[in-house]
């Protein structure tokens, strides 16, 4: 692969610049649309936060993949984006897109020359499972700073409300991967990173791949956006309003998917009404954002692999 730890750190922060950018993304900030307590340049601002981290993960796993699997440090890596953003900009922007994106760049990090992005899901396992408890608590600290909303009350072990889920975590030598297997029955994000990306990798990924070099990048974002949204019923929307609203919303993107075309005026259209009900009911498919990013991020790699920028 012809891409350094500064290319992955680079790409990374282009994918979400593209996230944040797709307009007119429904339900979430885009460049004409803020929420209340959120705007479109807070994630600008968020998105160049975490491009130091990203280079930081990806080079430790250059260096210590496969042998100290340990010193790679994602959880920290994870915090340090979360630290950085919060340094300049007071609410939480990219906390799943740091869940996501710090593990992802690690594992690119860590392919070899010989490697293909084939690769990529087993490595990004194998980095997670010989992840350290210091990571955890990493991650602990990561969503308590962001104060990331709908979290309460999920599992009674190691909630991060509870002042003594980090003691619990050492003392029974809880890492990364035990805690994303612990709340992969209700997060979305952590059942990804445990079971090989299969919403990046089926529906996102390919999506990039079958639309890049024909349309715009804002029409592949919002292509990519609205393809995950009507597979997968969004994490956020669930938490705050049930599985019903949820189900309901991912219903309506697949209904302007399936009646429009990509780039057309009729889509164009769509999409806003899409998005003036959305945020009329306050439905915010927060999480579909995060793997939008993701996968920008997989399709700009493995466009970059071997092309070098």
């Amino acid at each position: 692969m012809k891409l350094n730890n500064q290319d992955i750190a680079k790409l990374g922060e282009i994918a979400t610049l593209l996230e944040v950018s797709g307009y007119p993304k429904p339900g979430n900030v885009h460049r004409t649309q803020d929420f209340s307590d959120m705007f479109y340049e807070d994630f600008l601002i968020s998105s160049t936060s975490i491009r130091e981290n990203l280079e930081l993960v990806a080079n430790n796993a250059s260096t210590y993949y496969p042998g100290m699997l340990n010193q790679i440090n994602v959880g920290s890596c994870i915090y340090g984006c979360i630290r950085n953003t919060q340094n300049l900009v007071k609410t939480n922007t990219n906390l799943g897109i740091s869940m996501l994106l710090i593990p992802m760049a690690a594992a690119f990090g860590a392919i070899k020359d010989e490697d293909t992005l084939f690769n990529f899901p087993h490595i990004l396992k194998t980095i997670l499972e010989n992840s350290s408890t210091d990571d955890a608590i990493c991650l602990i600290k990561a969503i308590s700073l962001a104060n990331a909303g709908g979290l309460d009350n999920k599992t009674s072990e190691y909630d991060v409300n509870n002042k003594d889920t980090i003691d619990d975590i050492r003392r029974n030598n809880i890492n990364l991967y035990n805690l994303f297997e612990m709340s992969a029955s209700y997060d979305k994000i952590s059942y990804e990173l445990i079971n090989g990306l299969p919403v990046i990798l089926k529906y996102g990924y390919p999506t990039y791949a079958k639309y890049m070099n024909d349309y715009s990048k804002n029409d592949v974002t919002l292509e990519i956006y609205l393809t995950i949204l009507a597979n997968v019923p969004d994490t956020l929307i669930t938490r705050k309003y049930g599985d019903k609203v949820a189900q309901k919303v991912s219903k309506q993107a697949s209904t302007i998917l399936k009646n429009t075309k990509i780039a057309s005026t009729d889509r164009l259209n769509q999409l806003k009404e899409f998005d003036t009900f959305l945020r009329n009911n306050k439905y915010n498919p927060g999480t579909t954002a995060d793997f939008t990013a993701a996968s920008l991020f997989v399709g700009l790699v493995d466009k970059y692999s071997q092309s070098g920028i």
